[in-house]
């Protein structure tokens, strides 16, 4: 079993296996979202606001840190950034360009290229657009600099 440490600010520390983490932030997530509507939070996620505090985009980071390692996400990630020529940006960037018809090519030769690694994307999502997705939100920690261990500092 997979075990987080969560540190609070005032320094008190805590272990929880991973399945408990992921499903209080996902309490605490739903509750931030729409405070004005929401019932009151359950007892573990007020326990795990106590670590990760209240700020949503923070919380986000942290559910979409802790799904990367449900289906292997980070080893998928791995795979695309380390057999290609690729830079973790321009992976994202066709990575959101997939099933977006909205995607103009700039040229042949960048269409081509860029096909290529859409393969390699499919092949390692197995064309499931809900991995592809996941893939994409965790990709887009890395390009913007979120995840880095000054950002984690609630939670290991």
């Amino acid at each position: 079993m997979q075990l987080v440490t969560l540190t609070a600010p005032d320094g008190h520390r805590e272990r929880w296996d991973m399945k408990t983490t992921y499903l209080a932030l996902l309490s605490w997530y739903s509750y931030l979202k729409d405070t004005d509507n929401a019932k009151e939070p359950t007892k573990i996620a007020k326990q795990i606001g106590k670590f990760v505090g209240d700020d949503i985009k923070q919380v986000h980071m942290y559910l979409v840190y802790l799904d990367g390692f449900n289906g292997d996400l980070y080893s998928k990630l791995s795979l695309l950034a380390h057999n290609s020529n690729k830079s973790t940006v321009q992976l994202y960037f066709v990575m959101k360009s997939i099933n977006n018809t909205d995607y103009l090519p700039h040229s042949k030769q960048k269409e081509r290229q860029r096909q290529k690694t859409i393969e390699r994307i499919n092949q390692i999502t197995n064309n499931d657009p809900e991995t592809l997705k996941r893939l994409t939100e965790l990709t887009k920690l890395f390009v913007n600099g979120q995840l880095h261990y000054s950002k984690l500092k609630g939670m290991k």
